[in-house]
């Protein structure tokens, strides 16, 4: 992406809000469960949902205000987004109920903004500058997330989520979840470059 039209600004600053109105409502709640700020941040930032999800708030909010992203930095991130909404639906969603406000911010993070992400991919995203060698710019983040929640969970005892719990599933087990996450990231990757060359 070479240039930003004013829909696509406009679409962007609509996803930045939302983004930044469930930030804010997950901070206070998880304050109020971990008894500060503080605690709220160190236990959200383990997450790859909070995480990926903070990234596409910041781009977005940028590109609201007209700052161009690199269309490699946007198809790393519309794929992170995208596999954040399919792993929690697929894999994640039955292992904890959420109620009240809580819900709210779940569905924020998991469904509406990844669901208005790929929708901005669709209608703007990746063109013109996009090819099939890109699709190399959508594993780094992953890789990066996998190595850090490991040494963290090292360190804490915990993990963020179960497939990447190497205490309980050993290491083995581990490298399986991993490459076959690293695959899965590849194949949305390739959806998304597909329709970005599609809107030539």
């Amino acid at each position: 992406m070479n240039r930003i039209t004013p829909a696509a600004r406009i679409s962007a600053g609509t996803i930045a809000v939302i983004g930044i109105a469930t930030f804010a409502l997950q901070i206070v709640l998880s304050a109020e469960n971990n008894g500060s700020l503080i605690g709220a941040f160190t236990a959200l930032s383990r997450y790859f949902t909070i995480l990926t999800n903070g990234a596409v708030v910041i781009v977005m909010a940028r590109m609201a205000l007209g700052r161009v992203p690199g269309h490699r930095l946007m198809l790393a991130l519309v794929t992170a987004i995208a596999m954040v909404a399919m792993v929690f639906h697929a894999v994640l969603a039955n292992l904890q109920t959420f109620s009240g406000l809580g819900a709210v911010t779940n569905q924020g993070f998991h469904t509406v903004i990844p669901a208005m992400t790929v929708l901005w991919w669709i209608a703007f995203g990746g063109t013109p500058g996009i090819v099939w060698r890109d699709l190399a710019w959508v594993l780094p983040w992953p890789v990066a997330y996998t190595a850090y929640a490991l040494v963290r969970g090292a360190v804490t005892g915990e993990y963020p989520y179960p497939f990447l719990d190497v205490a309980q599933i050993g290491w083995p087990m581990l490298g399986v979840n991993v490459l076959a996450l690293a695959a899965i990231f590849l194949v949305v990757g390739a959806v998304f470059v597909g329709i970005a060359k599609a809107r030539r």
